[in-house]
């Protein structure tokens, strides 16, 4: 035979003394707990608190998420258009002021906006201020090769002509060189750099400086030869001169020589002339033996 079991229930359970100290035991029982684990019950107020920070770190992520996202969606979009040849640069202008974490980025893609373009100096001004974030080894490299490629083409070598505009060009080229071997990505002695691209150019850049030396050297060494051949024409010219003076001076000569002589030719003439005229027939005779025996010049 069973038993019927009676279902407990608080609010009839025994008289109003009994509740309360059935309402103290649980309160004492809850009260001890929290001692044995360490932790105070959470005051609503707190609760409150807590639950409204969190909400708030949650949209602080969430914008930040949103706002990596946006970014990395622009730099698609502009990297797209500009393989396409398409440069569009309003979206990347304005993220220049968002320098979060990649801060070097929009200045290096508007530093080759500007390259493409041939605006050298602006392209230059970007990659410096692109190279200020301090980007890892692995996109600085890029932006170094880049800006002393845009270096090397602010030099016009078809405009070269002096020892000066030389020695311009080559001072450009060694700071080209410098900005690569700066941070490793060439090395100024040998060739242990970390980025082959930038050991390629730097090895170019020496192959154009040594060119242009050699070009000084030459220039220098037709300059020595034409000198050489001015003094030699200037010599030789100056030798014929004195020659020609000298030949004037010996015709001058002869030809008053030759004055002197008909001069004194004459006087002769007229004295035996004289002579003749004085002295009758028989000085006929002797006139034209002395005539016959007269000096000739």
């Amino acid at each position: 035979m069973s038993e019927k079991m009676d279902i407990f229930e608080p609010d009839q359970a025994g008289t109003p003394e009994d509740k309360k100290r059935l309402s103290s035991d649980l309160e004492f029982h809850v009260t001890e707990r929290g001692k044995k684990s360490g932790k105070a019950p959470m005051n609503p107020k707190t609760r409150f608190r807590f639950l409204l920070l969190l909400d708030g770190l949650l949209v602080v992520a969430l914008v930040i998420l949103v706002f990596f996202l946006s970014r990395h969606l622009i730099n698609r979009s502009f990297v797209d258009k500009y393989e396409k040849g398409v440069f569009e640069t309003k979206k990347e202008e304005k993220l220049k002021d968002l320098n979060i974490v990649e801060g070097y980025l929009p200045w290096y893609n508007l530093g080759n906006v500007e390259y493409k373009n041939q605006n050298y100096d602006d392209a230059i001004a970007n990659y410096k201020k692109a190279l200020e974030y301090h980007p890892s080894n692995g996109k600085e490299c890029p932006i170094r090769i880049n800006l002393a490629l845009a270096m090397i083409h602010k030099i016009n070598f078809g405009a070269i002509a002096t020892d000066k505009d030389r020695e311009r060009a080559i001072n450009q080229l060694l700071a080209a060189r410098a900005v690569l071997c700066e941070e490793g990505c060439a090395d100024a002695d040998d060739d242990f750099g970390h980025s082959e691209e930038a050991e390629k150019l730097k090895k170019d850049i020496d192959d154009m400086i040594d060119q242009l030396k050699n070009q000084q050297q030459n220039q220098d060494q037709n300059q020595d030869q034409n000198q050489d051949q001015n003094q030699d024409q200037q010599q030789n010219q100056s030798q014929s001169d004195r020659e020609k003076e000298i030949q004037d001076e010996l015709e001058q000569n002869r030809q008053q020589n030759q004055q002197e002589r008909q001069q004194t030719q004459d006087q002769y003439n007229n004295q035996q002339d004289n002579s003749s005229g004085g002295g009758g027939g028989s000085g006929s005779g002797s006139a034209g033996d002395n005539e016959n025996s007269g000096k000739n010049w």
